[in-house]
Formats: structure tokens, sequence, C-alpha cells
């Protein structure tokens, strides 16, 4: 009667293959997670700035969004904190993002949305590099309209250097 079953090396050689295949894998899947992020923060971005744009539209009032390093907020109308006004919004940012207008760390970037959705606080708000290299990571904000895009043209946040998609 002949024994069946596998061989120590034999085990040992798969158990080195699956071992090798989780680790490529493993990293593989951090950098898609990484890419899928930042792509979900620049939406968000876009998506909440197309928000504040129609409400002044709608509420024909102005809106003030404020960009920070680390975080941005949506208010009521022009008035914000330095005038005791609270945010309607607030949302962290996991990724830094920085701005082709100075922005100053306390006070922020302001962008305001007239009654008629037009705003002349014209920029382009990038995610830091270190963020990972997502399909998009940048937005352009003109007088009229928004773009969602991609930095690849350069390392500076200028609208030149953005590949709207």
């Amino acid at each position: 009667m002949q024994a069946r079953g596998f061989s120590l090396i034999e085990m040992i050689v798969v158990m080195a293959i699956v071992s090798v295949l989780l680790a490529i894998g493993t990293l593989r899947f951090n950098d898609y997670l990484k890419q899928y992020r930042t792509e979900g923060q620049t939406r968000l971005l876009y998506s909440e700035l197309l928000r504040a744009r129609v409400n002044a539209i709608y509420r024909r009032k102005a809106i003030r969004v404020k960009l920070y390093p680390g975080r941005f907020e949506v208010y009521s109308s022009q008035q914000d904190d330095t005038r005791g006004a609270k945010p309607l919004q607030t949302h962290a940012l996991r990724y830094p993002v920085t701005c082709s207008a100075t922005m100053d760390p306390v006070q922020g970037y302001r962008i305001d949305f007239e009654a008629n959705g037009q705003t002349f606080d014209e920029c382009s708000i990038c995610l830091d590099p270190s963020a990972g290299s997502g399909a998009v990571d940048s937005l352009k904000v003109a007088r009229t309209r928004m773009s969602i895009g991609k930095k690849d043209k350069g390392d500076e946040c200028m609208p030149d250097n953005i590949t709207v998609k």
C-alpha cells in the first residue's frame, strides 16, 4: 500500500509562493486604496464647491467657502468666523491641499460665490503630492466654471499645470 499526501518540501514551496503573492497583493491594495482616497477627497471638494455655487444662485445670496490646508468650511453668507458667523459645514481633509493663491494657514483662502454663481476668486486647488497619484487630484476654479483635473505638467499648483478631465 502506497502512502498518499504531500512531502514537506512541497508544502514549504507552496507556502513560499502563497506568501510572495500575498505580499505583492497587499502592496498593490495599499496603492489602490491611496489612489481611491485621493480621488474621493478631490471629488468631495469639487461637489461641495459646486453645491455652494448652486446654493448661491438658488438663494440669491452670496456664499463663502474657506479652504485651509487640513479642512474646508462652507458659510451661509460672506460673513465667516472672523465676524462671528459659524460655518454650516466643516469637512476635515485626509490629505492637505494647496492653492495657487496665497493661503494663510490661520485665515485660510476664501472663495466667495456671488448671488449669480460667479466668483472673482479664481484659483487652482491641488492635493499635496504626498497624497498619492489618483486619476484626479486638482481643481480649477474660474469665474463661471469649475473643472476637475490632474496635475501632471509640473510641481506647482498652477492652472497651466492641470489637465482637465
